[in-house]
């Protein structure tokens, strides 16, 4: 049995246990890889044969299903700061381009360039009977 046996069943099983985007499973995977088949090759120059190596990286390195769980909480911490930051930012966008019109507007003189007046005007509104017959 080759070192890598063991190491790649891991890392299909980590796979499978592996939640979120396939882009950031595909690199968890990798660079979980890339980890154990160092770990190992450091047990092997240490004096341990080939089998003995992986399994030893391996117990270093936990479960699959806990380190699945480890890097889809990050995912998950990662997504929910994003969530608490991008809320207020956009609530104090909102409100700034809310206070700065209300200033702009306010201002004696200032006219709205390109807005006509969508309600009638008191003429408009109340015309009399005749009025509306003779057109």
């Amino acid at each position: 049995m080759r070192a890598s046996d063991p190491i790649e069943r891991y890392v299909r099983e980590l796979r499978r246990e592996l939640r979120g985007r396939r882009g950031a499973r595909r690199r968890i995977v990798a660079e979980v890889r890339t980890h154990l088949l160092e770990a190992a090759d450091a047990e092997r120059a240490s004096g341990a044969d080939e089998h003995k190596a992986a399994e030893q990286a391996l117990a270093r390195f936990g479960s699959a299903r806990d380190t699945a769980r480890r890097f889809d909480g990050l995912a998950s911490r990662r997504r929910t700061l994003l969530r608490r930051a991008l809320a207020p930012s956009l609530a104090v966008i909102a409100l700034s381009t809310l206070a700065s019109a209300t200033v702009w507007a306010s201002r004696p003189g200032t006219r709205v360039p390109h807005v006509r007046h969508v309600l009638p005007t008191h003429k408009q509104a109340v015309r009399h009977p005749r009025e509306s017959r003779l057109r």
